[in-house]
């Protein structure tokens, strides 16, 4: 695990410990880019997890157009990201 996930309030030793897989033998119908975005969301240390925002800077969302895509709220999901 990671330094201090022991004293998370929820924390309990006995919560089985499974062995690490590929999440690309689990979801094989995805491109490799997404299975690389996949993986750095289910990071299991919050600081090494990736951000939302560096999330959406990833390489599997290039094809999209950032101009013209929109949320269905109407907001511009790809504008004023932090640390743009």
């Amino acid at each position: 695990m990671w330094e201090g996930v022991s004293s998370l309030p929820d924390y309990n030793i006995e919560f089985p410990k499974w062995p690490q897989t590929s999440i690309g033998q689990r979801v094989t119908t995805l491109h490799p880019q997404g299975v690389d975005l996949l993986a750095s969301m289910l990071i299991y240390n919050p600081a090494r997890r990736i951000t939302a925002a560096d999330a959406l800077r990833h390489p599997y969302f290039d094809d999209i157009n950032k101009v013209t895509f929109k949320p269905h709220d109407g907001s511009q999901l790809f504008d004023k990201l932090p640390g743009t």
